[in-house]
């Protein structure tokens, strides 16, 4: 599995949000990159949104489509902007990893292999855990 990120936003956080993305992606990627989750899916994929003003927070609305036919996920999912913008460089990796559990729980909803899901999550929480993205209770 490998996972890609990318994002929209506005405003001039254009560096905090690629070092951020890049720096979650990497992570992750060094994890899951040679593992087989049995999940019909080509490449994890998500567009983080993040959007100033409200009148663009409401013309970038979330996308959230999958095809089995080619595998592709399409998964633009928003990010709360001033918090994004008000938080440390750690905070900011939180909300992205948080994106990302959000869109395995989105894959779910969609049918694919629950199993290989949860399995892809474990490995994702555990680079959380090692990261201080999330604390074990």
């Amino acid at each position: 599995m490998k996972l890609w990120i990318s994002s929209e936003y506005s405003g001039d956080i254009g560096h905090e949000m690629r070092t951020t993305r890049n720096f979650v992606e990497d992570e992750i990627n060094v994890k899951i990159n040679d593992k087989d989750y049995d999940i019909d899916l080509d490449k994890w994929r998500c567009i983080a949104i993040l959007m100033k003003d409200k009148v663009d927070q409401e013309r970038y609305c979330e996308i959230i489509k999958y095809s089995s036919k080619t595998k592709k996920m399409d998964f633009k999912l928003q990010i709360d902007y001033p918090e994004f913008v008000n938080g440390d460089a750690k905070r900011q990796q939180q909300f992205i990893y948080e994106m990302l559990m959000r869109s395995l729980d989105l894959l779910i909803e969609k049918g694919l292999n629950e199993a290989g899901i949860e399995s892809l999550r474990q490995d994702t929480q555990s680079v959380a855990l090692k990261n201080g993205w999330i604390i074990a209770h």
